[in-house]
């Protein structure tokens, strides 16, 4: 039982983590079409994959939707903070106060982003199934696993 319970949450969060990541992939690259229209791919390819109901499809795809509007406010903040990095790093000296403060501000922001991106997941949960959770976290692992072979064949 403990498994199960365990394999759909990893379910549940693959779901999360595909609208979330690839949103933030999507506008963190520079938001081209490209990238969005994979997001969309990958985000079906799952709706697919769990057979997903209409309704659903139209609970993923509005998470989706305010996903990437949560993400396209930080943008901008991400910039700055890459310009900022950029200076410091090349500065003849480095400032380790300042960089600390980069990382405590940015862990402030993954907290911040985390608090408004978590309800977003929860409503990803609460339309499966757990059948559906299932399946997505089989699908998970599957994934997770070919990804480490993959990475352990090029070192």
């Amino acid at each position: 039982m403990r498994n199960s319970w365990k394999r759909a949450l990893v379910g549940v969060v693959a779901v999360g983590v595909v609208v979330a990541a690839g949103a933030a992939y999507a506008h963190g690259a520079g938001g081209g079409r490209f990238m969005k229209h994979m997001v969309q791919s990958r985000i079906e390819d799952a709706e697919d994959l769990i057979e997903a109901t209409p309704q659903q499809r139209q609970v993923i795809d509005g998470v989706k939707n305010e996903v990437l509007a949560k993400l396209e406010k930080h943008a901008a903040a991400n910039q700055a903070t890459h310009g900022q990095l950029l200076s410091l790093l090349t500065a003849d000296t480095l400032d380790a106060r300042k960089l600390q403060a980069i990382a405590d501000d940015k862990a402030a922001e993954i907290s911040a982003m985390a608090k408004e991106l978590i309800p977003e997941v929860q409503k990803i949960h609460d339309v499966l199934t757990p059948a559906q959770r299932q399946k997505l976290a089989a699908h998970a692992q599957k994934m997770q696993a070919r990804h480490h072979q993959m990475m352990d064949g090029e070192q």
